[in-house]
């Protein structure tokens, strides 16, 4: 599969990618493994030589070759040794000696590759990369930093990974990118920064953010490179798989829509608010909606969802993160028609103002409220212990662990699955190897 940024699609291709090379292009290729120096031929060579001598040793012990061919070596034999030997023990010693040969060829020539590529593990890494392409095909939405801890979990499983951003936020460096006409990065690079599999100070180079700078100030250099990525190509979905490329991800990271939207809130006062900043600060919130009114879904997402083995809906602001992907009509649709396992991965705490209070079941009766039912058949929170100086800090604001209350679960057709998922550290998040383990757990005992 490859992605086509002009359509939002996700194509199969009709045949191999080496064979879109050119004829030249890999006959060159070809030359090139024969170049001396590089330590590769010898080995292949014997390899070959090994699996000659095989070859002829079961042909000999099955008496497969000719009369006159058998008595011909035999006659070679007898002069060169003195000693008469039948085809039955000299296949089985050149087979022995051939499969010797081909298990030297072959161990020398993985070795030459890894001092070429300056890999010790060049095989082990071979086995990974087809576990994880062969791995489960998971479709995560969200956004904020919810999506992308997980994420960093879920790549250990499988690179089949999807991730459906939203396309709201309008805080921070992403806002003022937004006020210059460009869709906002900030989730999608967060996203792109946890599926990376370049190298960590590439990674940090990423996501590092300015300060003091003048005009640079608050601006991620990710952030820049994406708008760099976008004006170079002139397609914001395309400057962000551009960017993907340069960072090696395991998977791939999509927005829900190519529109500009913004996310407003009705609140239980009446008032109505316009933009994801303020309605991640507001309290008493009745309604979240998208304007324009029912943009359209980035075709690519919701093939994604269509073929997905499992969706993963957060962790995640509820009202910022979660439920405006939900409102493109398309990607609510294609959740609703999917028979893949819908895991809601609830937030450990309770934010204050936007869900000041909520339990596990208070989050799926908004998200039904919003979207209706169908959206979600399983609801994982954590149960873990968390520290209590965490908690008390968190106390202070406002926030909360949030409370399963399963019996209020279990009319909205909703399972529970509660464990420990909590990392360390100073801020309390989901762990994301904890989290991942848990979801593949979950798939395992439901036969997924």
């Amino acid at each position: 599969m490859y992605y086509e940024a002009k359509t939002g699609a996700l194509v199969a291709l009709k045949r191999p990618l080496a064979s879109t090379l050119s004829t030249p292009a890999r006959d060159w290729r070809s030359v090139k493994w024969m170049t001396p120096g590089i330590g590769i031929k010898r080995w292949a060579l014997i390899a070959i030589a090994g699996l000659a001598l095989a070859a002829a040793g079961a042909l000999f012990a099955g008496a497969e070759l000719s009369i006159n061919v058998g008595l011909t070596v035999m006659e070679w034999v007898y002069v060169l040794t003195g000693r008469v030997i039948d085809t039955v023990a000299l296949g089985i010693a050149l087979g022995i000696a051939g499969v010797a040969l081909v298990a030297i060829g072959l161990n020398g020539t993985l070795r030459a590759v890894e001092d070429a590529l300056g890999s010790k593990d060049f095989l082990d890494a071979a086995f990974l990369r087809r576990k994880l392409e062969n791995g489960t095909s998971v479709v995560a939405l969200g956004g904020g930093t919810g999506l992308s801890t997980m994420l960093r979990g879920l790549k250990l499983y499988t690179s089949n990974i999807t991730a459906i951003v939203t396309m709201a936020d309008d805080g921070g460096s992403s806002g003022k990118l937004r006020e210059e006409g460009m869709l906002p990065p900030g989730d999608l690079r967060n996203c792109l920064a946890a599926l990376a599999d370049a190298e960590p100070q590439m990674t940090s180079l990423f996501q590092h953010r300015f300060e003091g700078l003048g005009p640079l100030e608050g601006h991620s250099l990710g952030n820049l490179i994406m708008a760099a990525m976008c004006e170079i190509t002139g397609d914001f979905a395309e400057a962000v798989q551009q960017t993907a490329r340069v960072l090696a991800i395991r998977g791939t990271v999509l927005p829900s829509t190519l529109e500009d939207i913004r996310l407003g809130a009705e609140l239980d006062n009446g008032e109505e608010i316009v933009g994801q900043v303020k309605v991640n600060k507001a309290t008493g919130i009745v309604r979240a909606f998208l304007i324009p009114d029912g943009p359209k879904a980035l075709p690519g997402a919701v093939d994604a969802i269509r073929d997905a083995d499992v969706i993963l809906i957060g962790p995640g602001s509820l009202f910022t993160s979660i439920i405006p992907n939900l409102l493109v009509p398309e990607i609510a649709a294609a959740i609703k028609a999917s028979r893949a396992p819908k895991i809601y991965i609830c937030n450990v705490m309770t934010q204050p103002g936007e869900t000041q209070g909520y339990t596990a079941a208070d989050h799926v009766r908004a998200i039904v409220r919003h979207i209706g039912t169908g959206i979600v058949d399983t609801v994982m929170l954590n149960n873990g212990p968390i520290e209590a100086g965490l908690l008390e800090r968190y106390a202070k604001t406002g926030a909360e662990p949030v409370q399963l209350d399963e019996e209020a679960l279990a009319p909205l057709s909703v399972r529970p699955c509660q464990g420990s998922f909590v990392g360390t550290g100073e801020v309390v998040r989901h762990d994301p190897d904890k989290l991942a383990s848990a979801i593949f757990k979950l798939l395992d005992k439901a036969g997924k």
